[in-house]
């Protein structure tokens, strides 16, 4: 009698160890394979580019950073998604592309010492990403305008790399054209234009606004000086022409330096735009992003 009690107590304690073993192995294997469809739900979202869909999908766990981060990205809100490309592990699958993203992110909001610290961090060790990563390192030394550091990057363009080739060419006509601009001086602009009205307009390179400005103040000018003639200085005509001339003559002036720090903000955005976009490019058919 007390053996087979002995035998049931003990088959009942057996029973209940293999169950509560069982559970715990099998648990994980679930929690696993459901983050795993999980993450098959939101690509499928993001390839149909449903983004709002994706991080209302992902808002309650908070554990897929890196969907997160793509969908913030792809709706060009860039602070977003970079919080959200910092938390995406090392290890995890797309680990360097969230950093090259995060980068650009940093580079596209001028924060270039930022940019510059995630490249140089960054190990790579696929011949590819490391093409691309100087690449990268050469955008932000150009949008830094250090053309020395440049240089040192477009060294080590190879060009054999047809994802990006093309844009290495590019980066390295935009590092042409700003080393050989001539940068205009605001001062020889103003100079120019109280001595001969529009000239600092023309030096600038707006040659239609410099004859405009010329003939405005030669006209008003000339009136002035009837007025004085005929009328004297006291008199009503002479004091409107000649109050007149006097204001388009320092807004001539004052317009002349304007316009060459314009003109000058215009060639860098124009060149800045291009780097950036020699940048992007390359992701996009890299990470096909």
């Amino acid at each position: 009698m007390s053996e087979e009690i002995t035998f049931t107590s003990l088959f009942r304690a057996f029973s209940l160890l293999y169950g509560f073993v069982s559970l715990w192995g099998v648990t994980p294997l679930k929690a696993q394979q459901k983050a795993f469809s999980d993450s098959l739900f939101v690509e499928y979202l993001l390839e149909r580019k449903y983004y709002n869909d994706v991080l209302q999908w992902t808002k309650p766990q908070q554990t897929l950073p890196y969907f997160r981060a793509i969908a913030f990205y792809n709706q060009q809100q860039i602070d977003s998604a970079i919080h959200y490309f910092e938390k995406v592990p090392i290890g995890h699958p797309y680990y360097v592309k969230s950093k090259f993203l995060e980068e650009y992110g940093h580079t596209f909001s001028k924060k270039f010492p930022k940019a510059d610290s995630i490249l140089i961090n960054l190990s790579v060790v696929d011949s590819l990403h490391i093409a691309l990563k100087n690449l990268q390192l050469a955008g932000v030394s150009l949008l830094r305008r250090d053309t020395v550091r440049f240089s040192s990057y477009k060294a080590q363009f190879s060009g054999k790399y047809f994802a990006f080739s093309q844009e290495e060419e590019m980066m390295s006509r935009n590092y042409e054209m700003l080393r050989k601009h001539k940068r205009k001086s605001p001062v020889v602009a103003g100079v120019m234009s109280a001595i001969i009205p529009g000239s600092g307009k023309m030096y600038a390179g707006k040659l239609g606004q410099g004859v405009i400005t010329l003939i405005q103040n030669a006209a008003l000018g000339f009136q002035a000086y009837e007025a004085y003639r005929k009328d004297g200085w006291k008199s009503p005509r002479f004091i409107l022409y000649s109050g007149l001339f006097s204001f388009f003559y320092v807004g001539n002036i004052w317009g002349s330096v304007l316009t060459v720090n314009i003109r000058r903000q215009e060639f860098n955005d124009k060149i800045d735009e291009q780097i950036l976009f020699n940048m992007q490019i390359p992701l996009r058919t890299v990470f096909n992003q």
